[in-house]
């Protein structure tokens, strides 16, 4: 039955974001629209909600909406203080190897930007990835591996941007990125070990891609020094759950 549920978020997932970005592939190479136009945004925006869509699809409980709320926006009690280590962690990384903001973002923006972040441009996804994906494995096989895994589908997922004129991921080599979404799945598998939060994976998934914004981003020892503390912290975090799925 796990399998089941597994396979049936999976096919949902790609279906939905591989025909909207596809499609929106398809259409701006043939000149209908640019990446900035309405039905262009728009594509690209549902084709983002795949993961979340297919989660709620497959949602244990009746879909009603307490249960859609309390499957978001649950969390276990006392447990915020593992989303603010990851936020410290990565802020700190990101601003202290960096050590330049990205002038086309100004300061009045990033809140607005952030807000966007977590709840249209990337954390929607954790209802599928970390909501649903990385827990199912883990009734199967060991954190480490799970966490691993869902990373790499989570990274192949967004190959059809590489082919989406104007999206941003054309301009990243996919290995890179890929190696940050692997690093990314091991930080926020754990911290949804500890907190049983979809939503403090949102916020962290939403400060990732809005410090990718606010910051020109070097890649130097500082920044892999630091990606590498968070990687160990996370495996840390998750030990006393090892073993099985909290409840």
């Amino acid at each position: 039955m796990h399998g089941k549920r597994l396979a049936k978020y999976l096919l949902l997932t790609f279906a939905i974001s591989y025909a909207c970005w596809g499609g929106l592939a398809v259409l701006i190479r043939l000149g209908a629209f640019c990446f900035t136009d309405p039905p262009a945004v728009v594509l690209h925006l549902l084709g983002g909600f795949g993961p979340a869509f297919a989660a709620l699809a497959v949602l244990e409980t009746k879909r009603t909406a307490k249960a859609v709320l309390r499957f978001v926006f649950g969390y276990k009690k006392k447990s915020a203080v593992f989303l603010a280590l990851f936020f410290v962690l990565e802020t700190a990384t990101v601003a202290f190897s960096s050590r330049e903001r990205n002038p086309m973002m100004p300061l009045w923006a990033i809140p607005l930007v952030f807000a966007q972040a977590i709840f249209l441009y990337g954390g929607e996804e954790e209802l599928g990835w970390r909501g649903v994906m990385q827990p199912e494995l883990e009734k199967s096989m060991p954190f480490a591996l799970a966490a691993l895994l869902t990373g790499a589908v989570w990274a192949a997922w967004h190959i059809p941007l590489w082919f989406v004129d104007g999206a941003t991921q054309q301009g990243i080599p996919f290995s890179l990125f890929a190696l940050l979404a692997v690093l990314q799945s091991v930080w926020y598998a754990a911290v949804y070990r500890r907190t049983r939060s979809v939503f403090f994976c949102s916020v962290l998934h939403g400060l990732t891609n809005t410090l990718l914004s606010a910051y020109v981003i070097k890649i130097n020892a500082v920044l892999a020094a630091g990606f590498l503390l968070m990687t160990a912290v996370a495996f840390i975090v998750a030990r006393p759950a090892a073993g099985g799925a909290d409840g």
